[in-house]
């Protein structure tokens, strides 16, 4: 039974190194996420700086959103990127905590101190 024990005890030194490296990718996703977000503000405003040639607001706004394409494009892919390291993060965590428990409940069934 402690070979069992010792077993677990690696594997949620596994899952602490996975939920460490879910971490890290999750604040590297929301940096990019961020930075699309304030590249797209400044292209917007760059853009409005330099005059938009539209007759009428819709044709205005249709030749913004043209011109920051680039721009709208980097911040859908961030924020999908973002997204996904969310529920990576997410699973992890459970994946610890369920890892850590089964540790607990085999301490307890050895009779150890919890």
């Amino acid at each position: 039974m402690r070979e069992e024990i010792m077993n677990q005890l690696e594997r949620c030194r596994e899952r602490a190194r996975a939920l460490t490296a879910a971490l890290a990718a999750h604040a590297d996703a929301r940096l990019a996420y961020e930075a699309a977000l304030d590249a797209l503000e400044e292209a917007r405003a760059r853009v409005i700086r330099e005059g938009l040639e539209g007759r009428n607001e819709q044709a205005r706004q249709a030749e913004l959103l043209e011109k920051c394409r680039p721009e709208e494009e980097a911040v859908r892919s961030a924020r999908a990127v973002f997204r996904v390291a969310e529920a990576n993060l997410e699973m992890a965590r459970t994946a610890e905590r369920l890892e850590r428990e089964t540790l607990q409940t085999l301490r307890a069934l050895l009779g150890e101190e919890v």
